[in-house]
């Protein structure tokens, strides 16, 4: 009976520990070998049983190890180091063959291509490298060849291939952890689409691909013509294609605790399941012959989406289950969930680190083992028939009670991944569910119909359309009530194992008095984790200002933390719609650095780089007041970042050139710009808010992207020869720091902002020589990781996340 669950855990737990540990595949077979051989000299049980599930983990462990050294260094990733320019790429493109592993989707900055490669030709030859690699094409011809690039066909093109972006920054995940969760190795870009060459796949993935395309374009024939974003909806529920989505709904819905509705998973195949036995049952008597019937048709329909981790788990689930039910047995749905658990863990050793199996499996495993058992308790079952009224309130009931127990099961999850916790979800859940079954079922008779007739494809549409318009409307809830979601610290590892272990006391011991204690203790445990103030790292030390350039890529953002315990956070960059920075990076460095709650927030200019992550930030750190200079009235993300501030009601205050804020012994002077004498109608790099922070002989000035224009108008105070720190303007580009600004100046640091392996050269070979000229010791973010000064106002410490660390004093001496 506990046979199954406990090799499960042996196999799930091995197999992370090969991935996330330093062992060796060699060692853990050996240990595994010693185990299984003294199975034969031992006779009790108990210790067979042990030994025996001993070296099932060692051999998982082992799996684990050898699928870690293969994601982390494929062969195409030998031959990329072995050729890879100092900035991170290749100089010349390189022929890349292979295949399309999902058909291509729209990016911010053209179509994506995501590539099993087979093998490479770089000038002296076809070499087999297999890799997955993720291109961008760009030119006007990519959209009009978007359609014929589908999963399973063939692909040839020349890529100008690039290391991924990773980032260091304090409280963020490992390189090593990033490297495993990316589904791909190498990142490249093509030029034009008419350097693709594309040829057919085998016709099972031919059939499949067309049937995805048949159902774009019916739902953008009959559903878009409502609502772009009900549309996008459908096509993310009936096929897993979520690239139509806007960000800031997939953000809502995420916030919201809905998101799982529209990513294909348990719900989804669910559906799919249950209208295919009623229909068969309607034609069929036999249940046998059903069940297989609709095992089929999961497997189908799982063949046509795609093969997504989240499709995989739940067609493999349902089709054990359906399988098992026709040839007549019973299985219990823990045992179910193991053997998925175990197949996933042996075919792809990656799903044990991913986040979507964790949430998946720790909701499917919470409302199996408690939800029917909190309806219970609820509400007894009645003697006499059900009626009516009576089924819909235990139905009610049951949606309630399982969306109750994910929650309580996600807990550590949410907190330790996303950094917040929420229960919109046990009210949003009864709108969400209904209508994910609604734009299933109406978005399935859209596509249908449409080959019949337009009459009821345009009906099933409008209905397909109202399902949607529910989900996406659902969501503001937390706009109206937005104390129904909030930060939470990380669980840490201990508290995480006891808050389970006190579950599972509740749910596993019969006695009442133990179940009494399991259920307040793990009570206890969520509201320590709730309640405790998210700001889990350390201050800097009392009298030291601390000044963290964070690693966001082809951006900025930087936090300024005063001797007084004020905090400034100087932009939130990030301009892809896909990352948001200011969740996923700015929001979890600001805990690390034991930042609690911002007083200001600062975005020197409104270009996506530097604003892009503002709106989270502000959401997640709630500052006192926001700062900005030359407005720009009819820029997109401006107009966020107000409208963000007017809903949190923040000061928002306009600086410019001869603003003076002194915070103790620190004083922070704006320089640049002046007052506008004319409303801006884009973005100007010139605009940028520029400021000196002074702090005894210490001197760091903080230029954004101002260029030229400041530059030429700014004189050094000849009173004071400080120690000078530089954060180099634009990311280190040709048209900033010029070589009368840096022998003027004399910085003795240097700080770049630039993303690794970035499409712009940054920072320009001339920066970085006018920069060693002065003899002044320069620090990358795309090498260094996230860069931390500390002062006391007579000497700075430099450290970097990827390790390095100087010393420097007032006189330029450093150690």
């Amino acid at each position: 009976m506990w046979y199954g669950p406990a090799v499960a855990a042996c196999v799930v737990i091995g197999t992370a520990a090969g991935l996330l540990g330093p062992g060796r595949a060699s060692g853990a077979l050996a240990a595994a070998l010693v185990a299984a051989s003294l199975l034969v000299l031992v006779n009790q049980r108990p210790l067979r049983t042990a030994l025996a599930l001993l070296a099932i983990m060692l051999v998982s462990v082992a799996h684990g190890a050898g699928a870690r050294d293969r994601a982390l260094l494929p062969p195409l990733i030998r031959w990329f180091d072995a050729h890879v320019h100092q900035d991170d790429r290749i100089t010349d493109p390189v022929r890349i063959d292979g295949t399309l592993a999902a058909d291509a989707s729209a990016g911010a900055y053209g179509i994506r291509l995501l590539i099993d490669a087979r093998r490479l030709h770089d000038g002296r030859g076809w070499r087999d490298l297999p890799g997955r690699v993720q291109v961008t094409v760009s030119g006007e011809l990519a959209g009009e060849a978007m359609s014929s690039w589908r999963a399973g066909r063939t692909i040839e093109a020349p890529v100008l291939l690039r290391r991924p972006p990773l980032s260091r920054n304090p409280g963020g995940p490992s390189v090593e952890w990033q490297m495993l969760q990316r589904p791909f190795v190498l990142a490249g870009t093509i030029k034009s689409a008419a350097l693709v060459n594309v040829t057919r796949g085998v016709w099972w993935d031919e059939a499949a691909a067309a049937i995805r395309h048949r159902v774009r374009q019916r739902v953008a024939r009959f559903v878009a013509p409502y609502d772009i974003q009900s549309a996008a909806v459908v096509v993310a529920i009936l096929i897993g294609d979520r690239a139509g989505l806007d960000d800031d709904v997939e953000q809502r819905l995420q916030a919201a605790g809905t998101y799982h509705v529209i990513a294909i998973s348990g719900g989804n195949v669910a559906v799919i399941a249950a209208l295919t036995l009623l229909v068969v049952r309607s034609l069929v008597r036999s249940g046998a012959a059903s069940q297989a019937l609709a095992a089929i048709v999961v497997v189908g329909y799982g063949w046509i989406v795609g093969g997504e981790p989240s499709v995989a788990r739940a067609v493999t689930a349902a089709a054990i289950y359906l399988g098992l039910g026709a040839i007549g047995l019973r299985p219990r749905p823990v045992s179910v969930l193991a053997l998925v658990a175990v197949i996933l863990a042996a075919s792809d050793p990656l799903t044990v680190i991913d986040v979507g199996a964790w949430l998946s499996f720790g909701a499917t495993l919470a409302i199996v083992l408690a939800a029917a058992r909190l309806v219970g308790w609820i509400r007894p079952a009645p003697a006499s028939p059900p009626s009516l009224f009576g089924t819909t309130v235990t139905a009610a009931l049951f949606v309630f009670a399982a969306t109750l127990a994910a929650e309580i099961a996600l807990l550590p999850i949410a907190a330790g991944v996303f950094g917040r916790v929420g229960v919109a979800g046990l009210v949003l859940n009864f709108v969400a569910i209904p209508a994910m079954t609604l734009v299933q079922l109406a978005g399935l008779g859209t596509v249908l119909a449409a080959e019949l007739s337009p009459t009821p494809a345009s009906g099933a549409a409008a209905a397909a359309h109202l399902g949607a318009r529910a989900l996406l409307d659902s969501s503001r809830l937390l706009d109206i009530a937005p104390w129904l979601s909030w930060t939470t610290a990380r669980a840490p590892l201990i508290w995480t194992a006891a808050y389970y272990g006190c579950w599972a006391l509740f749910l596993v011991e019969r006695g009442s008095g133990w179940r009494r204690r399991g259920l307040l203790a793990a009570t206890g445990l969520a509201a320590g984790l709730l309640l405790y103030a998210p700001g889990a790292g350390a201050p800097p030390p009392a009298g030291w200002l601390r000044i963290t350039w964070l690693d966001v890529g082809q951006a900025d953002a930087a936090f300024v933390q005063l001797p007084t315990g004020h905090t400034l956070l100087i932009d939130a960059g990030g301009g892809s719609p896909a990352f948001d920075v200011g969740r996923r990076i700015v929001a979890p460095a600001a805990r690390a650095l034991g930042i609690r709650r911002l007083d200001w927030f600062l975005f020197t200019h409104a270009d996506l780089d530097h604003a892009g992550g503002a709106v989270s930030a502000l959401a997640r750190l709630k500052p006192r007041e926001v700062w900005e200079g030359v407005p720009v009235p009819r820029s997109e993300p401006r107009q966020a970042i107000r409208e963000a501030a007017e809903r949190a009601r923040l000061i928002w205050r306009p600086v410019s050139a001869a603003h003076t804020i002194d915070v103790g012994a620190v004083s922070i002077d704006v320089l640049h710009p002046a007052v506008a004498d004319w409303e801006r109608q884009r973005v100007r790099n010139e605009d940028s808010v520029v400021l000196r922070l002074r702090y005894g002989d210490v001197e760091v000035l903080l230029t954004g992207d101002a260029g030229a224009e400041f530059e030429r108008a700014f004189v050094p105070d000849p009173s004071t020869r400080p120690l000078r720190v530089l954060k180099v303007a634009h990311h280190g580009s040709r048209s900033s720091t010029s070589e009368a600004f840096a022998s003027t100046y004399r910085p003795a640091i240097a700080v770049v902002s630039a993303g690794r392996g970035n499409l712009f050269g940054h920072p320009s070979r001339d920066v970085l020589t006018r920069l060693s000229a002065i003899r002044a010791s320069i620090f990358r973010t795309d090498r260094d990781g996230a860069v931390t000064l500390e002062t006391n106002g007579r000497e700075i410490v430099m450290t970097a996340d990827a390790g390095r660390r100087r010393a420097f004093a007032t006189g330029r001496g450093s150690s």
